[in-house]
């Protein structure tokens, strides 16, 4: 069986209504590092030397995230590419703009919906997002039976779950719809979800499965989820 424990970094900067940066630059806070060391703690207790990879996405956030459990466990970081967080503001929309602004320009975004809409060269559209996560779930169909450790983001964590529910990002009501489910579902920082994967040559076929198993109720430090 393959276990694989998908994390939501700790609070950012962008969390906490900091100022605007390209999205892969965006930095932890100062308790975004204390929920990283916390995380890692949990993570060590809960799987003590039964890790058989750790991989983070390519923006900062998720690395730092990730660097208290690699120095606890003498462990390095594999970056997957496509683990990176859903980018659907363009960086020249979202400078220097405060947090109010492009808090309104993110709603605006979602009342487009139109799943192949992209704002800009450096942006992504939603059926892009999709196909995205699509792909790395079938690369965690290569890795080796035991327990994967990975640090990723929220809206990636929703959109994985959207999948695994048969949802589709055919259509405006597609959009609509993931936006209305990502917001009631998504993960706080520093939670944990277990995705559950079929042994790789037990020859068994069953659908992948996901359960919550860390929880950070009321921890409220994404402030654009409030």
């Amino acid at each position: 069986m393959r276990k694989i424990y998908l994390i939501r970094h700790g609070q950012s900067t962008a969390n906490a209504g900091g100022e605007a940066q390209p999205n892969s630059q965006i930095p932890l806070t100062q308790l975004g590092h204390k929920q990283a060391h916390s995380v890692a703690q949990w993570v060590q207790h809960t799987l003590g030397d039964h890790i058989e990879s750790i991989s983070v996405s390519s923006f900062l956030r998720t690395q730092q995230t990730a660097q208290p459990l690699l120095e606890r466990v003498a462990m390095s970081a594999q970056i997957i590419e496509g683990l990176q967080e859903f980018n659907y503001l363009s960086f020249s929309c979202i400078e220097g703009r405060d947090f109010a602004t492009r808090l309104a320009l993110m709603d605006e975004y979602w009342a487009s919906a139109h799943p192949e809409y992209s704002q800009g060269a450096d942006a992504e559209s939603f059926a892009q997002f999709y196909q995205r996560v699509a792909k790395v779930l079938n690369d965690f169909e290569q890795f080796e039976d035991g327990n994967h450790v990975v640090y990723t983001h929220g809206f990636w964590i929703s959109m994985l779950i959207w999948q695994l529910l048969g949802q589709s990002a055919q259509s405006d009501r597609d959009v609509v719809k993931f936006r209305q489910f990502e917001q009631s579902i998504r993960a706080q920082n520093g939670e944990v979800f277990c995705l559950t994967l079929p042994a790789k040559h037990s020859g068994q076929s069953y659908p992948p499965s996901i359960t919550k198993v860390r929880s950070c109720p009321n921890q409220n430090s994404d402030l654009s989820a409030q």
